[in-house]
């Protein structure tokens, strides 16, 4: 008999697309379907955990005791401090916080302000928030492990984040309540988890898991990824070798997204395609005759050039189009 494929990232974030698409359109029965398909096939052992960078010898378990990490401890120790700044915020947006990822918010507002990224650290971040800063930097594991983020995540009232899969089992994610009012909920794989002010809870997210948030106040917690306490030496090695550099990383996120070039200009974000990119924009538009194209609320919106009585960047109604 032979071996088994050795899958890459590649294909289990294909497949991983697949199964989310199909939850949304078709509900979780169908995507049932196709997840169990992949583990038979050998892309996961448990069709609700399909992360990309899948190591197999990582004890498959989505929840786990926030007592067995010392970090939690110290993090609720520190509760009144963290809050403390947190709650001199009136205005997420005026203090840092930007639109975290929009593909995965289904309706409502998700933002947060990242402290460390991969083991990059965000110095605006940190001088905003400073007390929190230095009670993070107190834990190795987090601000120097390079390995996924730290952030303060603001959930506005209404918000519903869609179940999806983080991008490795190398990882556990912890959340340290702040605000925490009524109606705000995670499922973790098959568990369903609320969050306490000053709790910690320590979940694996390459397990599915989603967010609803029915309250009527915002819910914010800071979030800090640390390696998994099985990783063996060598794994460890590979995973921290694979992160690569801030640059590198800022490299592919342009390259990936067919950017050449991003600014800051004012309070907006300005950026330029690569030629490529934008030889297909131009194709798309001269194709619909159209100057500009943007989402709104979801809606893809054409606009053409101005007439008398409309201004350019105001498309008449018969301009709309949804896709």
């Amino acid at each position: 008999m032979s071996p088994p494929p050795r899958w890459s990232a590649a294909a289990r974030s294909a497949y991983n697309r697949l199964i989310e698409t199909l939850a949304e359109e078709a509900g979780p029965d169908g995507a049932r379907r196709y997840a169990d398909l992949a583990v038979a096939d050998g892309l996961w052992r448990d069709p609700l955990q399909r992360p990309e960078h899948y190591l197999p010898s990582l004890p498959p378990r989505p929840v786990y005791d926030p007592a067995g990490f010392w970090f939690c401890s110290y993090l609720e120790e520190n509760y009144q401090r963290i809050r403390a700044e947190v709650d001199q915020v009136t205005d997420p947006a005026r203090s840092g916080f930007v639109a975290a990822d929009a593909a995965l918010v289904g309706t409502g507002r998700w933002e947060e302000v990242t402290f460390y990224e991969g083991g990059h650290r965000f110095a605006e971040a940190c001088a905003r928030f400073p007390v929190t800063a230095s009670v993070i930097e107190g834990i190795p594991e987090a601000a120097a492990a390079g390995i996924g983020v730290v952030t303060l995540s603001w959930l506005h009232p209404g918000t519903r984040i869609r179940p999806h899969c983080g991008g490795t089992n190398a990882r556990l994610r912890v959340h340290l309540g702040l605000r925490v009012p009524p109606g705000a909920r995670m499922r973790v794989g098959t568990e369903s988890l609320t969050w306490q002010e000053g709790r910690c809870l320590v979940f694996d997210d390459s397990f599915e898991h989603e967010v609803r948030h029915d309250g009527e106040l915002p819910r914010v917690i800071l979030l800090m990824d640390v390696c998994h306490p099985a990783l063996d030496p060598v794994e460890l090695d590979l995973l921290m070798a694979g992160q690569g550099t801030f640059e590198e990383r800022a490299a592919g996120f342009l390259r990936d997204r067919g950017l050449r070039r991003v600014e800051r200009a004012g309070g907006a974000v300005r950026a330029d395609l690569d030629p490529a990119s934008a030889r297909q924009v131009v194709q798309y538009l001269d194709g619909q005759g159209a100057d500009s194209v943007e989402l709104r609320d979801g809606r893809l919106v054409l606009g053409r050039a101005a007439t008398p009585g409309r201004a350019p960047d105001e498309p008449a109604e018969s301009d709309r189009e949804e896709r």
